[in-house]
């Protein structure tokens, strides 16, 4: 089952121009061996494929670019390295909660946070026991 991020990478990777080697080459004037230092040291992503079948996007071509632009403003690698870092924006990532699940009655059931329930266990559990003391009672619906 494929998931929409997936589905929208596809087609972006599907439309978008392939580049060969040689053609970032041209495009960019960085050799070869340049191009294969960058993605070793991690400025530039490695390409689609691999060996001989490897092949780069406009993405690449646009990070040449940017690392070409730093260098003219004079900028070392290790800058240039550093602010590329910087322009990476990680997706925020939450950390995982942990639910309990109380089974109260058919259809019912009430979810406490882990960290609440060690902080609070013996009132949740007192509550829990009311709330189906009183749904076992059969309350009236109109109460």
């Amino acid at each position: 089952m494929l998931d929409i991020v997936t589905v929208n990478c596809y087609y972006f990777h599907m439309e978008g121009k392939k580049y060969t080697i040689s053609e970032l080459c041209d495009l960019t004037g960085f050799s070869r061996r340049t191009i294969r230092y960058y993605i070793q040291e991690g400025l530039l992503d490695p390409p689609a494929g691999r060996g001989r079948g490897g092949f780069y996007f406009d993405s690449h071509l646009k990070q040449l670019r940017k690392i070409r632009a730093l260098q003219d403003k004079g900028l070392k690698l290790a800058a240039i390295q550093e602010l590329l870092k910087k322009d990476e924006k990680p997706l925020p990532v939450s950390p995982r909660e942990l639910w309990i699940r109380y089974p109260i009655t058919e259809g019912v059931e009430i979810h406490i946070n882990r960290r609440l329930e060690e902080e609070m266990g013996r009132k949740i559990a007192e509550a829990v026991r009311v709330l189906k003391s009183i749904l076992e009672l059969g309350g009236g619906e109109n109460e």
